[in-house]
């Protein structure tokens, strides 16, 4: 048995969803708030699309072919795949008509291409920190809880 059970777990898991909101944005006094899941190792659906994309990433890795024009293919393949994989949902997002958007993966993808690229980063950087997602972890020990 390990001695360190007690602070295993974070409840860190793929359905755990947080909210984001983009203070860089603002429509009639709102700013759009992400619903978003880890983009990370957890989430299996967006693991197994960047282990695809990571083959073909390898490769130029080899050859030194890293570029600016192979950093805007990844941002670009995230736009795609966060609709699907990591934003289950939103609020405060506003149309041209001054009208709130309802959620779709479709309607997702139009405003992410619509956004910054350094806005996009900002949510990026967000989604794939898992503390993001994790409860904190308080633990009290027996021993420490018999001296108080």
């Amino acid at each position: 048995m390990s001695k360190f059970g007690h602070i295993k777990s974070a409840n860190l898991t793929a359905e755990k969803t947080v909210e984001y909101t983009m203070h860089q944005i603002t429509v009639n006094g709102k700013s759009p708030t992400m619903i978003v899941k880890p983009a990370s190792e957890i989430n299996k659906g967006y693991f197994n699309a960047l282990l695809k994309r990571s083959a073909r990433l390898q490769r130029k890795v080899q050859a030194g072919r890293i570029d600016a024009a192979t950093i805007a293919e990844n941002r670009n393949e995230d736009r795609d795949l966060y609709p699907v994989h990591v934003i289950v949902g939103w609020k405060d997002v506003v149309g041209e008509d001054g009208q709130d958007v309802p959620f779709s993966s479709q309607d997702c993808a139009d405003f992410l291409g619509a956004i910054d690229n350094f806005i996009f980063d900002d949510l990026r950087n967000f989604c794939g920190t898992p503390t993001n997602f994790a409860d904190g972890l308080d633990v009290t020990t027996t021993e420490q809880h018999g001296k108080n």
